[in-house]
């Protein structure tokens, strides 16, 4: 290795700062949404299964598009879903096509916990979001993380067909 950096690149590139920012901001906000949501009496994880699985249709995905979605491995996605089955929040359906696939469904009792907790979340995401940032920037945000997400980890169509 030696002190020479590729032409035209050096430490203070535009594009090292922006992404310095922005793994500062997510760090920072997940600190944040982590003890919003611990004082509301849930743990983050729990909250984002839940999230996930409302908004999905049927609420249920399949276990495998859901460690996707948590960025977390199927064996963790599988040890998540024991605690909140024991809780009640979620139960594991087996595909009837497909008996291999296992889904991952919310159920009434673990609908009831996200509503309970969802005001003092949507709350604190005001203050982070509106408070801070114009309209027009919250919607410019949106847009490049959404683009910059789908770009880095694209879908597998596999994953997302609906829930049979």
């Amino acid at each position: 290795m030696t002190d020479e950096e590729p032409a035209g690149c050096d430490i203070n590139h535009p594009l090292i700062t922006l992404t310095g920012l922005l793994i500062e901001a997510e760090s920072a906000l997940l600190a944040r949404i982590n003890s919003t949501l611990r004082s509301a009496g849930i743990a983050t994880d729990a909250f984002e299964v839940l999230l996930r699985l409302s908004r999905s249709p049927g609420g249920r995905l399949r276990m495998s598009a859901l460690s996707r979605q948590l960025t977390i491995t199927t064996g963790g996605a599988t040890r998540m879903m024991e605690r909140l089955e024991r809780d009640g929040l979620v139960r594991r359906v087996p595909g009837t096509a497909d008996r291999r696939v296992v889904f991952a469904e919310v159920t009434e009792t673990g609908r009831l916990e996200l509503q309970r907790v969802i005001e003092v979340h949507v709350r604190d995401l005001i203050d982070v979001f509106t408070v801070r940032l114009e309209p027009d920037e919250v919607a410019a945000l949106e847009r490049g993380l959404r683009a910059l997400r789908d770009s880095l980890t694209p879908a597998d169509p596999a994953e997302d067909d609906p829930p049979e």
